[in-house]
């Protein structure tokens, strides 16, 4: 028996809407060596009908009998899936035609990544476009993303199958799963990265899960990076710590500014500068990358503050032409 090279997960709850062009851009790859594993996780609308309506050997149908949410769903996919990569796909995105063909060929070009994802083009309920995401590509950068937010679209990503059978998703980490999970693996020293290509169209509307759970899923987001950066300084961190690490990224959601209330500015330039010296102790990240990222999450500090000014006032290397230009680099990633 030939297994697959991909096993395709798409996890579905009450999705007649949209899961009809989900598949439909499954079906169109031109990489075709794949299984799609939709996974009906109790649905009470028409998703059942519409997936048996498609005939074609490569989809693998499960049932949940009882709606046993996402994580759980994932999980059983996970446990399911023969092909030697999975690449995760939701119920109500689309798949461009080249994605699975270029995931695979970067995943089998370089074996010492365990995953890859992509950048991806936001649309509406409609199908329309309504902006885009380009996500930070290299390994390292990725890692130092980590530490403050999730640098990742879910459903873009391909992962190799032997590493997700070893971590799954962690039923604690409900509506952050996929934070926690790239957390771990970043701690490990696996190696990631993202194609800087368009591959997917992420839907965001009303009722997406992201949506419906935003507040929690911030709080649930800082908890999840605690440890982490409790590990990095070397001791319990506060609250107020915790507010200014994740302020910048309060800034931005899915590449669309936000109103937030303002914050002391010199206390997170101090913040940014006690972890500049703090790497430099530990040496967890390369110094030059690391203090670029911060140096770029202090210009938009000060932007968003009024205080453009203060752009270089702060003690970090911004000053190097390496720091310089990877900074530069940065800002093309919205």
């Amino acid at each position: 028996m030939q297994f697959p090279l991909i096993s395709v997960l798409m996890p579905a709850y009450n999705a007649e809407k949209y899961i009809s062009e989900a598949i439909e851009s499954v079906l169109n790859q031109t990489f075709t060596n794949w299984e799609l594993i939709v996974v009906n996780d109790g649905s009470t609308d028409r998703t059942e009908e519409i997936i048996l309506s498609f005939d074609d050997e490569r989809i693998c149908y499960v049932k949940n009998e009882t709606n046993l949410k996402l994580i759980a769903t994932l999980n059983k996919g996970i446990n399911i899936a023969s092909g030697k990569y999975v690449a995760r796909m939701d119920a109500d995105d689309i798949c461009l035609p080249d994605r699975f063909k270029k995931q695979v060929a970067f995943l089998e070009k370089h074996s010492d990544y365990v995953l890859c994802g992509a950048w991806t083009h936001l649309i509406d309920e409609n199908g329309k476009k309504t902006g885009r995401i380009k996500c930070i590509d290299s390994d390292n950068l990725l890692k130092i993303n980590l530490f403050f937010t999730v640098p990742f679209i879910h459903p873009s990503v391909m992962v190799r199958t032997d590493i997700l059978k070893k971590y799954k998703y962690n039923k604690q980490a409900l509506h952050v799963e996929d934070f926690d999970l790239w957390l771990r693996l970043a701690n490990t020293g696996l190696k990631m990265a993202n194609i800087p290509e368009y591959l997917l169209k992420y839907r965001w509307h009303d009722t997406n899960i992201s949506v419906v759970n935003e507040n929690y899923q911030t709080e649930k987001k800082i908890s999840v990076l605690i440890p982490y950066i409790q590990d990095f300084i070397g001791r319990n961190c506060t609250e107020k710590e915790l507010e200014l690490h994740e302020f910048s990224f309060r800034l931005y959601h899915l590449g669309q500014k936000k109103k937030v209330s303002e914050i002391n500015l010199n206390d997170e330039k101090e913040w940014f500068v006690t972890l500049s010296k703090r790497n430099k102790e530990v040496k967890k990240y390369r110094q030059t990358d690391f203090d670029a990222f911060l140096w770029s999450r202090w210009i938009v500090c000060c932007l968003i503050t009024k205080n453009i000014t203060s752009v270089f006032n702060i003690n970090l290397a911004w000053y190097r032409p390496n720091v310089i230009y990877k900074t530069l680099k940065l800002f093309l990633y919205k």
